[in-house]
């Protein structure tokens, strides 16, 4: 065997050696990845000692894409100029008559405030409430597409204001206008992650720890600018967390591609 005939054997055998070794190297990453995956899926809330809610939201067979929308601008008289109308994001209005509360409580202030939502804000019947905010006296509703709703979005709420007989007697709105879902071959609906899944994405990305309580998960849309005038909104699991040293925090998970960086 000559020299070349040699070299070239070597050559041969050395690229061999590094194909069986790359595919050894590649069971070893293919092997701790399904070590780890399995690590998640066994991963449990109670030992940790983080306390969730009594039931998940449903997500099986929840399929969601992106949406897109621009504020609506309400006409407004301007009392300077009283023959001018003006485009405001956010239209504010009394109401013609004070409206008794029984109670502030959700489901009082759903069925006491049900005909006014429906006849008195522009497409009222969009909105659903989603919270109460006892200090300044504000019960707080948020705009909805099909159903979710646009969370945590100055542009797309109503707030009702009552005084301390517990008498609704004013509001202001805001509301994000042709909203549609994306078009095309990139923007078709696909299947959302599991909540517990999203949970488990915000423990391993030690945003929860133990002695943390999960106080409320909900599915809805969010806008990385929630207050430009367009807006591009993607499907989105909101988390609100009660710490364990007692601050509140909420976190944003997609919905879609839950590896992306985690809201706030």
């Amino acid at each position: 065997m000559d020299w070349k005939q040699a070299s070239s054997l070597f050559i041969f055998v050395f690229l061999i050696i590094n194909i069986c070794l790359g595919a050894l190297y590649y069971q070893k990453v293919e092997r701790s990845n399904q070590i780890d995956i399995a690590n998640e899926k066994v991963l449990s809330f109670e030992k940790e000692n983080i306390k969730l809610p009594k039931e998940l939201p449903p997500s099986e067979g929840v399929k969601l894409n992106y949406l897109s929308g621009r504020s609506k601008k309400f006409d407004a008289t301007n009392t300077t100029h009283s023959n001018t109308v003006v485009k405001e994001k956010v239209v504010k209005d009394r109401i013609a008559t004070n409206l008794p509360l029984s109670a502030i409580e959700p489901d009082v202030i759903m069925e006491e405030l049900n005909i006014f939502m429906a006849t008195v804000p522009y497409r009222g019947i969009e909105y659903i409430l989603s919270g109460i905010d006892r200090t300044n006296r504000r019960i707080l509703y948020e705009q909805t597409f099909n159903k979710y709703p646009i969370l945590s979005n100055d542009t797309a709420k109503i707030v009702v204001n009552y005084n301390d007989k517990n008498e609704a007697y004013s509001y202001e709105q805001s509301y994000i206008e042709n909203l549609q879902e994306g078009i095309g071959n990139n923007n078709k609906k696909k299947p959302v992650v599991e909540p517990r899944r999203a949970l488990e994405i915000l423990y391993y990305q030690n945003k929860l720890k133990s002695g943390d309580e999960i106080t409320a998960v909900r599915l809805g849309y969010y806008s990385v600018v929630p207050n430009i005038e367009g807006q591009v909104l993607k499907p989105t699991w909101q988390v609100a967390v009660l710490h364990d040293d007692g601050k509140r925090e909420t976190f944003y998970v997609d919905a879609l591609n839950p590896q992306k960086p985690i809201l706030k």
